[in-house]
This record gives C-alpha cells, sequence and structure tokens, in this order.
C-alpha cells in the first residue's frame, strides 16, 4: 500500500511538471468518458433500472394479436374473459389514458390523467403516500366520484400542503373526493396527474367484441409460472373464444410481453447504438493518450535507464507507468462527470419526448461505478502499451541514447502510426453513421404531408362529457367556435378534426362495403377514421382528386357521406372509381349504422412521415357524432401572420364562448410535424456530435503525431535541406507521411462502415445504409480535415535551419 501511494504521489509530481500534456490528457478524457456517462445514464435508466413495482419481472402486458396488427390493446369483453378463464396470473388490472378538464381553482385546465381498476396498485405493489388507493367499492359503476392524485400534482397544485385528503377536484363538472397521493416515483407508462376508478367509465363501453378503446391489461404471473406457460395458456383461451365468438374474434389471438419490455424495445436499438458511439468515442480519446504517453515516454528514456541502471524491476516500472496512467484516466473521469452533471439538464430535456422513464435519468450510484469501471479500463487501455514497451527498452541502448539522442524505435514509430489509423477508421465509422441519419432526417423533413403546413395554428379543445353530455349540445359549441373563430381579423379559415395529421395517431374501424359483405372481420381489415368539419379539408388545402368536399348542409339529417383518400380508394376499389359507392362502418352489415355515400376522394394525408400513407375516410362531425360521439376535436386555423400571434384571440372567443372551457397544446402545425420527427431529430443530433468530437480527436492525434514526428527527425531534414532539398519537398514529405496514415485508416474505416451500416437499416429512411453520397463525402471531408492538421507540422519542417539541425543531439 505505501508503494502504491508513493507511485501515486510520483504520478502527481510528474503531471505538475507537464501542465499542458496533462491538460489535455485530462480534457480529452473528459470528452470521452463525459460521453459516456451522460448516454449511460439515460440506458440505465431507461433499460436496466428495474421498474419501481414489487417483483417488476413478473409483471407481464396483455396484447391482442390480429394479421394486420400484431400489437393490439384488448377489447374489455376479450380482457374479462382472459382473467376469469386463465390460471397463471395472480390477478390481472386494467388502466386507460384519459384527460380531465379541472375547474374551479382558476383558469379552466386540462390535466393528464388515468383511470384504473381498483386491484392495479396491489397487482403491482405501489403504496400510497398518504390516504388510501381505491377500493372495490369505490371501483363500480355507482360508485362515489373519487380520485387519486399524484406526487407532482399535488406539490404544483396545493404547493405540497397537508391535509389535501377529502378535499375535493372539480373534473369535468363533478366534485371529485381525493383519497390519496401517489408516491413520488409512480409512473405507469407516462407521467400523469390524477388517476380515477376504472369501472364507472368502462360501464358506458358498447358491448361490442370489435370496440377497443384503449385498454391497457397488465398481469402479474404467479410464482413458478413461466412467460411461456402464461403465452401458450392464452393462445388456448384466444381460440376458444375465436369459435365461441366467430363474428367477431375471427383470426384474432393473444399474446403476452413482459411489461417492461413493452416499454423499452422501441427505445432499446436507438439507445445501444448512442451507446456503441460513445465508447468509439472513448477509444479514440483513448488512442490519443497513448500516442502522448508514447511520446512523453521518448523524452523519459534517460529518466528510465537511470532508474533501471540502479536496479529498479520491469514490473515495477510498468506498475508505476500504469499508475500514472490510472490516475490520468481517474482525473479525467472525474472532469467528465462534471461535464455530464453538467449536460444532464438539456439531454433530460432534449429526450423528454422520445424515452420512457426519462423522469428517472441522472447520475446516481450506478453511472458513478459504470464510470469508475470505464476510468480504469481507459487507464488500462491506453497506458498498458507505452509502459511494456518502456520496460523492454535495452539498457545499453537506452543510456546511449539519453547521451546522443534519438527519434525512437521503429516499433515506436510502427505503433504510434498504427493509433492514428485506427483513431482514423473509428472517425470514419462515426462519420459514415452520421452522415446517413443527417441524409435521412433531411430527406424525412422534405416528405410532403399532402397539406400546406405554413401559417397554421393549432389548438385541441377537450369537451367535458359531463358537461355537454347531449350531440345537439356538443355540435352547437361547436359550431359556435367555428363562426367565430372564423371571423378573426387574422384568420382566414377554419376547420377542426378528431384526430390532426402528422400525429401518428387516431381511430382505425372495421368498414364493410354495400354490395361486397365481408367474407370475415378482416377481409376489409381497417380503415382510418377522422371526423371533420365541413372546412377542414379546404383549411388544410387537401387536393380535391374527384368529386366533392363537404359543406355545411351535410348535417345529421341529411343523407350520410364520407370522403376517403386516394390510397383508400386504390387498396379496397381497384379498377373501378370509388366515388358513388356507399360505405358502412362496422365489420359486417347492420341496419343500426347508416351507409355513408362516397362523394368525394382527396389526395393522401401523412400519418407518419416515414411510412406509406393508410387508407382514411372523412365523416362530416354532426352525422360522426351520431355514430361514435365526439368529445374533442383539435381546431386548425390558418392565418394571414405569424400563427402565434392569434392565440390570445383564440382564447378570448372561447372564454366568451364558455368560460370553464380549457384549450391545450396552442402550437403550430410545423411545431406538430416537428414534434412527429423527434426520435430521429434526437439520434441524429447526438451521432452527429459524437461523430465531430471523434473527428476533431482524430485531427488532434494526428497533428501530435506528426508534430513529435517533425520535431524527432530535425537531424534528418537537416541533412535533407543541406543536400538540396526544396521546402516544396520537404512539405510533401511530411505531408505525404500524414496522407499515407488517413488514407490507411480511411480504408479500413470504409470497410467497417460498409459491415456495420446494416445496424442503422431501421432508422434510416428515404436512403441507402450503402448510400453512395455518404461514403463519398465522409473520406473526402476527413481527408481535407488531416491535411489541415498536417499543414502545420509540415511547414514547421520547411522552417528548419540546416546549421541548427547538423548539430541537434
Amino acid at each position: 500500500m505505501h508503494s502504491f501511494v508513493n507511485d501515486i504521489r510520483y504520478a502527481i509530481r510528474i503531471f505538475l511538471k507537464s501542465p499542458g500534456f496533462t491538460a489535455v490528457s485530462i480534457l480529452t478524457l473528459a470528452l470521452g468518458i463525459g460521453a459516456n456517462a451522460a448516454i449511460f445514464s439515460v440506458v440505465n435508466a431507461v433499460l436496466l433500472r428495474p421498474l419501481p413495482f414489487r417483483d417488476p419481472d413478473r409483471l407481464c402486458m396483455l396484447f391482442e394479436v390480429m394479421p394486420t396488427f400484431p400489437v393490439m390493446n384488448p377489447t374489455y369483453e376479450n380482457l374479462a374473459d382472459w382473467e376469469t378463464q386463465s390460471t397463471s396470473y395472480e390477478g390481472v388490472a386494467a388502466v386507460h389514458n384519459a384527460v380531465f378538464t379541472l375547474t374551479g381553482a382558476g383558469e379552466p385546465v386540462q390535466v393528464t390523467g388515468q383511470l384504473a381498476t381498483a386491484n392495479f396498485f396491489p397487482l403491482v405493489g405501489v403504496s400510497v403516500l398518504q390516504g388510501h388507493a381505491f377500493t372495490e367499492e369505490e371501483d363500480h359503476a355507482g360508485g362515489p366520484p373519487v380520485a387519486l392524485i399524484t406526487f407532482g400534482f399535488w406539490q404544483r397544485h396545493f404547493g405540497g400542503a397537508q391535509g389535501v385528503i377529502g378535499q375535493t377536484l372539480v373534473l369535468d363538472n363533478q366534485a371529485y373526493t381525493i383519497t390519496g397521493i401517489l408516491p413520488p416515483n409512480f409512473q405507469f407508462f407516462h407521467p400523469v396527474d390524477i388517476i380515477t376508478p376504472f369501472a364507472p367509465w368502462a360501464k358506458n363501453l358498447p358491448d361490442d367484441r370489435s370496440w377497443h378503446p384503449g385498454i391497457i391489461a397488465v398481469a402479474r404471473l404467479k410464482p413458478g409460472v413461466t412467460i411461456g406457460q402464461a403465452r401458450a395458456e392464452i393462445q388456448t383461451i384466444a381460440k376458444r373464444l375465436e369459435k365461441q365468438y366467430p363474428k367477431f374474434d375471427t383470426n384474432v389471438g393473444a399474446n403476452i410481453i413482459f411489461l417492461h419490455e413493452q416499454l423499452v424495445q422501441n427505445a432499446r436499438p436507438a439507445l445501444l447504438v448512442l451507446l456503441g458511439a460513445v465508447g468509439l468515442v472513448l477509444l479514440i480519446a483513448c488512442a490519443n493518450i497513448a500516442n502522448l504517453l508514447l511520446a512523453r515516454a521518448s523524452g523519459r528514456r534517460q529518466e528510465i535507464a537511470i532508474r533501471v541502471a540502479i536496479g529498479a524491476h520491469r514490473g515495477r516500472l510498468v506498475r508505476q507507468l500504469l499508475s500514472e496512467s490510472i490516475l490520468l484516466a481517474f482525473t479525467g473521469a472525474a472532469a467528465g462527470l462534471l461535464l455530464a452533471w453538467v449536460c444532464m439538464g438539456a439531454l433530460i430535456a432534449f429526450v423528454h419526448t422520445t424515452m420512457p422513464n426519462e423522469g428517472t435519468i441522472a447520475i446516481d450510484g450506478r453511472v458513478l461505478v459504470f464510470s469508475v469501471a470505464i476510468a480504469i479500463f481507459a487507464g488500462v487501455l491506453f497506458g498498458l502499451a507505452p509502459a511494456l514497451q518502456a520496460a523492454r527498452l535495452d539498457l545499453r541502448a537506452m543510456l546511449n541514447e539519453a547521451t546522443r539522442g534519438s527519434t525512437g524505435s521503429g516499433t515506436q514509430r510502427r505503433f504510434r502510426a498504427a493509433l492514428v489509423v485506427t483513431e482514423v477508421a473509428v472517425a470514419i465509422v462515426l462519420l459514415v453513421g452520421a452522415g446517413l441519419l443527417l441524409r435521412s432526417f433531411a430527406q424525412l423533413q422534405n416528405v410532403q404531408p399532402g397539406f400546406e403546413a405554413a401559417d397554421l395554428l393549432v389548438v385541441d379543445v377537450p369537451l367535458s362529457q359531463r358537461a355537454l353530455p347531449l350531440s345537439a349540445q356538443r355540435m352547437e359549441f361547436f359550431d359556435r367556435l367555428s363562426d367565430r373563430l372564423a371571423t378573426l381579423p387574422g384568420v382566414r379559415s377554419v376547420g377542426a378534426a378528431s384526430f390532426l395529421p402528422v400525429s401518428g395517431g387516431g381511430s382505425s374501424l372495421h368498414f364493410n362495403v354495400q354490395g361486397h359483405p365481408p367474407k370475415s372481420p378482416q377481409d376489409y381489415t381497417l380503415a382510418g377514421y377522422r371526423a371533420v368539419t365541413p372546412n377542414y379539408l379546404q383549411t388544410l388545402h387537401v387536393s380535391l382528386l374527384e368529386g366533392r368536399l363537404f359543406t355545411a348542409a351535410d348535417t345529421e339529417k341529411a343523407p350520410f357521406v364520407a370522403i376517403i383518400n386516394q390510397a383508400m380508394a386504390r387498396r379496397f376499389f381497384p379498377g373501378e372509381s370509388a366515388l358513388g359507392k356507399f360505405i358502412q362502418l362496422g365489420a359486417t352489415p347492420t341496419n343500426q349504422i347508416p351507409f355513408m355515400h362516397v362523394v368525394g376522394i382527396v389526395g393522401d394525408v401523412k400519418q407518419n412521415l416515414a411510412t406509406d400513407p393508410v387508407a382514411e375516410m372523412y365523416v362530416p362531425v354532426r352525422q360522426a357524432d351520431t355514430i361514435l360521439p365526439v368529445f374533442s376535436l383539435s381546431y386548425v386555423l390558418r392565418t394571414e401572420g405569424d400563427p402565434h400571434s392569434e392565440i390570445s384571440a383564440v382564447r378570448g372567443v372561447v372564454h366568451d364562448l364558455n368560460p370553464d372551457q380549457p384549450l391545450a397544446r396552442f402550437r403550430t402545425m410545423e411545431e406538430n410535424i416537428s414534434s412527429s420527427i423527434s426520435d430521429p431529430h434526437f439520434r441524429t443530433v447526438l451521432l452527429a456530435i459524437f461523430a465531430l468530437s471523434a473527428l476533431l480527436l482524430s485531427a488532434v492525434g494526428l497533428y501530435g503525431l506528426m508534430a513529435y514526428s517533425v520535431a524527432q527527425r530535425v537531424h534528418e531534414l537537416g541533412i535533407r535541406i543541406t543536400l538540396g532539398a526544396q521546402n516544396g519537398d520537404v512539405f510533401g514529405l511530411i505531408l505525404g507521411q500524414g496522407l499515407k496514415l488517413v488514407l490507411a485508416g480511411v480504408a479500413v474505416g470504409l470497410a467497417a462502415s460498409f459491415a456495420l451500416s446494416r445496424i442503422l437499416s431501421k432508422f434510416v429512411f428515404g436512403v441507402s445504409t450503402k448510400d453512395p453520397v455518404t461514403f463519398a463525402a465522409v473520406p473526402l471531408t476527413l481527408i481535407v480535415v488531416a491535411l489541415i492538421a498536417c499543414y502545420i507540422p509540415a511547414r514547421r519542417a520547411t522552417r528548419v535551419d540546416p546549421i541548427v539541425a547538423l548539430r541537434y543531439e
């Protein structure tokens, strides 16, 4: 122990004597280790940290499986049968996402919420912080209106005050009694404010096994039951239900997935790619430090020779040099953790809409252990080779070189060159990956959504089901709001829809065509469904291809009509015109739902920029409300100028119509589109940052090698100049040496990029993973940067004074 302390003390003295070397090394390591710590904090929170539930590895989610939808939330009836007929679970609970209008405390606001069955909290193992969770008596159709509030809502709305249990909240014009406060770490899929019982909502669901209202089904496996056994049982139950209810459950299977797997399966590939990318940045940083240590070891030959001469063992030298490397690595890790901590707020804000469990991202104990581990790994990685090379040097040769100077051994020069080649190759891999994602993101941004997004203001208008339970009340409010908004001075036109385009969501419903009854519920599968106001398609400037658009005359008293998009016309009416056909919602014909006359065909509107348009139908909102009640519309206003300038006017109009009516999420349509591509934006920006860091580190490493090479070859260069070498010859010699290393690294990097590019195949859009533009631009860019890095050492070489050089010893 005493010997180790002495090694550390000696290492500190050595580093203090070389402040420039020490500062560059620590900054390089801080960048590499800090980037790794930051990304690992996200990986830790999203992929590695157990869910904050009791025995989370026993919690699962239940899904329906259809030929066109491999993962679908179950119908209420199927879920009830799964629960009663299965023996693999301790219990099955249900959750439904919801929004509430909170009034009675200033301006009306929309709050996020969930509906949960009474057994949900004991099933997942969550205890309330204060009060009590739902009881069976509270979670039934006629139960009292009660609510649980989350810790965050308690802090924001009540300031963390005591005595809130028993107080009331007015949600959707009904008073709810607060029965409990949930703990700070509670979150099921996403943060919410309020949770109410499930059964009072479920009682109003239609008795129809084709209706998917968005139920999240969670179950806990019994001890000793494997997920394979549970999956086999639920699939057997699904086959039984298919025979029992062939009208609805034909080709409807079931599946079970671990809860944690379901939460992270979309985030895992991107995070692993980013973790690999920062690992490569660290590798380049280690190669840079190794090069610096090798150069520094050449200057310490005399010291090493003296220590060997007075009896120092080779192992003792290796230990001393490794102690210096590891001390350097730990100092760099401390600086890197500080850098990661400083950047953590920005990183969390950046991943807010792209990652689950983003609220738990932090520099915690596991991140510290990871950082210590990679510091040790990095210290050994960049310190071992210089230490071994120094310990293997011949004593007589070292003493001779100490008196007459040296350019270093051929082995050392080749090793340093190999490190630079490795840096360049790794930088090529990262730059190619970043280039592909940048090209893909550019293609994604250039996708035409099927409408004109400029000058559009969007706001969501959710109506209270209790305040406006009747269709006539809701339609009157929507009509009056549309008319008032259309009269605003800065508004050119107004429309509204139940779901906005380029939002990745919306209803998908079964339908059938008059005269062509489906052979099964999957014969026509599903089509997108949007209830819209008469002016909606005109406001978006969606192109009309055939027929007409909706008018104010298309009310619930008029013949029912529909407009379909081009994708639906091509898919379901091939070789014939869809105009004039009659379609009906529902998997099979029924007298309870009217047939709708197809009066128009419009251009395709993208719901996801990265996928092909899907089949969709538009239905006048007044007619749609008689089939499926409409309680929320998103209004779209085409403005004369900046859409943001109309926000206060819109608020004023709504307040005049109903002071208790909340508005949610004011944004422009362009902002709406941007948020829909936040995932690729997150991946692209981070990988681009890492790639540019790799490029910078590689350039610094190449510059360091060439500068050291020039310094070591002063004697040789002096002889060349004395023998008649011109400045251009010397300049070309040094530049050529650097260019050879770069070209070797480029060749290795391109080969590796070709082999690894398939990893990015699921992240690119509109470009090939072998994109020739990227594979040509990246090496050219790196070669230009490398030539710039070599320029200063090459110019310095041309200024060598031959007289001074010939005396250089």
